[in-house]
């Protein structure tokens, strides 16, 4: 059965985003204490804990297109891509339970900690792909798909927000001083709301399934092996434009992250406030996403996304060339950060664009695949913003602890303003060339890739 051509419910397009609530909820816990549980929770050397950091950031890059290959291969009762909502969470959550476990001696741990770490990734990358790709399978409506991008956009921003004002009092409550069994209980709670939100979308998409099976000829015509795979990402112009905007957008929000407490430990003298601007950050991201549908709607995705990165951008200079105090830096940055949240509310519609375009342009659908790599931008960002950190800290001559001097500010400043909006630059200009996908070509696409459907 091909994308549905009946509207949605509202209840889907408004609950669509309900898993990525769970999921931030779930995958926070990793983001902010994976590296404090090895080395102080669980007590492992830091040497060992560093090698665990490494290894597993590896497979997590790997993993993503990996995850998309066994996506588009794969063939449950319950739709190629909604069956793993209901069998990947479960057991993503168990092995992810033994990545934040205290068991046996250091090295014995730190490699159940890595067994857990990559079964886990392998398998949320499966049906985190499945999620999105259901973007594209369940409607071929833009609009649609645009307000299921912005419900997801806003519940992300919900879960990152539930899990900073949680997350640690979660871990002090259900450890009652044992600190490590309360990473692993709050891991076992945030993993059962990640599988109740997995679930409970669907429930509702019974109607919406897409079974590759009801259609044998178009199987088979679609079936590709990995070469085919890889050589959609090739052919197809826009989704790379669209994954290299997204990598300098993702670098640009973590190179901020990373170099947050140096700025206002050593730029603002102010330490204290710092829980305060990442809170503000999740909650502008919520409203970012809010606003983007009714604007991707009126203006088109791409100009919205050049318009909203151009916000990022400005915002950044403003902090870079101008002083601050405490409360300025924060007025700029949570403006500015809005150019960050928008997108975040249009990748899913914008990738799914590009899944059309592949098979405009091949004759053949790689929409698991194509959605799988969502995640590469992210995963590679992760990986090399720690490169860039710490280049960005040894210019500055940092050393822990020390007394601020003018190259040390003046390197802190350029690292969390300049340096970032340099990477997002980049990405604003790669996708005005690339992204060549406009609301009126992408209608003509469609229309010729059903007329092309009629004739088989």
């Amino acid at each position: 059965m091909a994308p549905q051509s009946k509207s949605l419910k509202k209840s889907i397009i408004n609950l669509y985003g309900l898993p990525s609530f769970g999921f931030q909820l779930f995958v926070n816990m990793e983001i902010f204490f994976f590296a404090a549980f090895l080395t102080d929770y669980a007590k492992i050397p830091v040497v060992i804990a560093g090698t665990v950091l490494m290894v597993t950031s590896i497979f997590d890059i790997i993993w993503v297109p990996t995850a998309g290959v066994i996506l588009e291969k794969s063939s449950m009762r319950w739709g190629r891509y909604r069956s793993w909502l209901l069998v990947g969470p479960p057991l993503a959550a168990a092995f992810f339970v033994l990545q934040f476990s205290k068991i046996g001696g250091p090295v014995m741990n730190a490699f159940l900690i890595s067994v857990g770490f990559i079964v886990s990734h392998l398998i949320w990358n499966i049906f985190y792909a499945g999620h999105v790709a259901m973007n594209n399978s369940m409607s071929t409506v833009r609009e649609e798909r645009i307000s299921m991008a912005s419900s997801r956009g806003m519940c992300n921003a919900l879960g990152a927000i539930a899990f900073s004002m949680i997350g640690a009092k979660s871990i002090q409550l259900l450890g009652n001083g044992n600190q490590a069994l309360g990473c692993t209980l709050t891991v076992v709670a945030s993993g059962v709301v990640m599988i109740l939100c997995y679930w409970g979308l669907f429930s509702i998409t019974k109607d919406y399934a897409f079974h590759p099976g009801a259609n044998a000829a178009a199987e088979k015509k679609d079936k590709m092996g990995i070469a085919e795979m890889l050589k959609q990402i090739i052919v197809n112009p826009p989704l790379i434009g669209l994954m290299l905007a997204e990598l300098g957008r993702y670098l640009g929000r973590f190179i901020i992250f990373g170099l947050a407490f140096y700025y206002f430990k050593y730029v603002l003298n102010d330490l204290a406030t710092i829980a305060i601007f990442f809170t503000g950050l999740n909650v502008v991201c919520f409203f970012g996403a809010m606003v983007t549908a009714p604007l991707a709607k009126k203006f088109g995705e791409k100009n919205t996304y050049i318009l909203s990165l151009s916000l990022f951008i400005i915002g950044l200079l403003t902090v870079w060339m101008l002083p601050m105090n405490n409360v300025s830096f924060m007025v700029v940055m949570f403006v500015g950060y809005l150019g960050y949240g928008m997108p975040d509310a249009l990748a899913i519609a914008m990738y799914s664009s590009t899944v059309d375009y592949g098979e405009w342009k091949t004759g053949k659908n790689a929409r698991g695949f194509i959605m799988s790599l969502i995640s590469f931008p992210i995963k590679t960002a992760i990986f090399v913003r720690s490169v860039v950190i710490t280049s960005i800290l040894v210019s500055a001559g940092y050393v822990a602890d020390m007394a601020p001097t003018p190259e040390l500010i003046s390197g802190i400043k350029n690292g969390i303003a300049l340096v970032p909006a340099l990477f997002i630059g980049a990405g604003l200009l790669i996708i005005m060339v690339m992204y060549r996908i406009s609301p009126e070509n992408h209608k003509e696409m469609q229309e010729q890739i059903a007329a092309r459907k009629n004739m088989d």
